[in-house]
């Protein structure tokens, strides 16, 4: 009597599955939310560089810089005031003649101004190299010349280098450069390194001097978010979406700041708005697919996957066979044959072997779901012959041998998909769940336990202490 009762309590769910439904499918199945997130926006190195050089303010500050500070910066001779002169109509006109015109003038003994304006100029026509060299040399002539560092910092930003950027302009600033901007670069050099304590101060400070600049505000939403203050974050967005309620970029910004609270459906609110807009990529909207399918909206969500098929490229139907796949999995198989049917239709001849095999599966598991196993077997044995090494339809066809109770054969197309590195932990479990339909709990456990090895989780942690339980009570 208690051997009957044990059994029943394990075969309580004949398929084991993750913890939290279907969200447990899309963690499992896609990269995180928040690289889903940040991957559809320009990389902010990019952003930053394009506003930067395109901001009349900063060209006019950065190469106009060619006046020194009395007692703060290098003095110049009266000869060489005279040189410079004569060189400022040709360094507003044509920088590269300036540049030929210049730099025989440098010497040990010239004034480390000359350096560092033929730094900026340098600098202006790209050559980054040559601009190191004479800001380095300007500021070897004379060690407190702040604008030289600051400058050197901003190229080293230009260039992605923070582990120089960040000590340059905090020496520009230790020598009195108080300019918000070099705050906010700094800012984006600690966050770019991941040091979010100093980021966060350095963008409020850049915040305080130049409260217009949306950059620094975006730059320390980043900082929150990326500290994991989601709260703080989700404020901050809210003041920057009043002064710009059409950017669809700190709507998305603001929705990964809700899922990282455990607000998905707040999230999805944001996504939806940025649907709207006409501004929702694939990422976009296969995120908020996947909520939907999490909070049992196969008819939302499969709207969602609708549309993001709409917006994918040739090359992006990995996303798109993932939805799929859940829809799949969570037995909304109506849904399930709508998308596989439209991703075909999208993709067509493009599909790469192993794509049009995953669909394949999908169709051949919705067949068996649905009562048809002629049609199933016949499509998984053709998936299994032109691809040895797919895992799911082994499982699945191992599935259905043990369902008709040739357990003989279910193993043997279990282990073949254990010894598939990508499928081991679901061939385990499935190759398990098998055994212990068939009274054979101590066969299972080890199976089990190597599960719970490659992948620790609690809900197959108790299923394995029930599976353990009855062994032990048939000994």
């Amino acid at each position: 009597m208690m051997k009957t009762f044990q059994s029943r309590a394990i075969h309580r769910h004949p398929r084991w599955r993750l913890p939290s439904g279907i969200l447990a499918c899309v963690l499992a199945l896609s990269p995180s939310i928040g690289s889903l997130l940040h991957s559809q926006t320009q990389s902010p190195l990019e952003q930053l560089s394009a506003e930067m050089w395109s901001d009349p303010d900063f060209v006019k500050e950065f190469l106009g810089s060619y006046g020194f500070l009395a007692g703060y910066e290098p003095t110049i001779a009266d000869n060489e005031r005279e040189t410079l002169r004569n060189l400022v109509e040709v360094i507003e006109s044509n920088p590269a003649a300036a540049i030929r015109q210049l730099e025989p003038q440098i010497t040990a003994d010239s004034s480390a101004a000359f350096d560092f304006i033929l730094a900026n100029l340098y600098f202006q026509e790209g050559n980054a190299r040559r601009a190191t060299q004479f800001y380095n040399s300007a500021i070897e002539k004379f060690p407190s010349f702040r604008r030289a560092y600051k400058n050197l910092g901003l190229l080293y930003v230009q260039e992605g280098n923070f582990e120089r950027a960040i000590p340059t302009i905090s020496k520009a600033l230790e020598l009195g450069e108080v300019d918000g901007r070099a705050y906010g670069l700094l800012g984006y050099g600690y966050l770019t390194l991941g040091r979010y304590y100093p980021a966060e101060a350095a963008y409020r400070q850049a915040i305080l001097m130049q409260p217009e600049v949306k950059d620094w505000q975006l730059g320390l939403a980043r900082t929150l978010l990326q500290s994991q203050r989601y709260a703080d974050a989700i404020a901050l967005f809210d003041t920057l979406l009043k002064d710009e309620p059409d950017n669809a970029q700190f709507w998305m910004l603001q929705s990964n700041a809700f899922i990282g609270k455990g607000e998905p459906l707040n999230a999805a609110k944001n996504l939806e708005i940025v649907r709207r807009m006409g501004a929702a990529n694939l990422n976009a909207l296969t995120l908020l697919g996947d909520i939907y399918m999490n909070h049992a909206s196969p008819d939302l969500a499969l709207e969602a996957y609708l549309a993001a098929i709409e917006t994918a490229d040739d090359e992006q139907v990995r996303p798109l066979l993932r939805a799929a796949q859940l829809l799949t999995r969570a037995g909304n198989f109506a849904q399930a044959t709508v998308m596989i049917e439209r991703t075909r239709a999208r993709f067509g001849d493009t599909l790469a072997e192993a794509e049009e095999l995953s669909l394949l599966t999908q169709e051949a598991r919705i067949a068996r779901a649905e009562g048809d196993d002629e049609a199933a077997v016949t499509a998984l044995n053709r998936i299994v012959e032109r691809d040895s090494l797919n895992g799911d339809a082994l499982i699945e066809l191992a599935n259905y041998h043990a369902d008709q109770g040739d357990l003989a054969k279910a193993i043997n197309r279990y282990q073949q998909a254990e010894k598939i590195r990508d499928f081991e932990r679901p061939a385990l479990i499935a190759h398990a769940q098998a055994l212990v339909r068939n009274g054979q709990y101590q066969k299972a456990l080890p199976l089990l336990r190597r599960a719970l090895q490659l992948q620790p989780d609690n809900n197959l942690q108790d299923y394995f202490e029930r599976v353990e339980r009855a062994a032990r009570s048939q000994r």
